[in-house]
């Protein structure tokens, strides 16, 4: 079943390929880095701020909060910036698998399982083998 999924996908190769090109791009284009660096200098801002009202004896509660939001917002957007880098590797390792593979496999090798497989659900009549890269295969048996 293994391995009549990864035969499939190789047949769907040229269909396969453009699609994972497209999902890095996307991947790409979403520059997390900038959003950090706007977070930061937001951040910075706020300080600056909240040390002139500390000096007029002003609370600076709000500022405060302001300024724990926009860590928690910078948390939030270096876990996505991690999230997207793996997504690309395991899209990267996918479409080298492919373009490397010059033919159909005749038996299950357990290292392109490891790299390619993300989980298989077994239905009573048909299977689904899902690739780390979130392509989806189902095959009827």
């Amino acid at each position: 079943m293994v391995v009549k999924a990864i035969n499939e996908a190789f047949r769907e190769k040229e269909k396969i390929l453009p699609l994972l090109i497209e999902n890095i791009e996307s991947i790409l284009e979403q520059n997390t880095s900038d959003r950090i660096a706007a977070v930061n200098e937001q951040i910075k801002a706020l300080q600056h701020e909240l040390l002139a009202t500390a000096d007029m004896k002003k609370t600076g509660d709000e500022l405060g909060m302001e300024i724990r939001r926009l860590r928690n917002e910078k948390q939030a957007i270096q876990t996505e910036k991690a999230s997207r880098h793996d997504l690309k590797t395991r899209i990267d390792e996918l479409i080298t698998f492919l373009d490397d593979l010059s033919c159909e496999l005749t038996e299950c090798d357990e290292q392109y399982v490891r790299t390619l497989l993300e989980k298989i659900t077994v239905f009573d009549d048909y299977f689904i083998v899902e690739f780390k890269s979130g392509i989806e295969i189902q095959i009827d048996e």
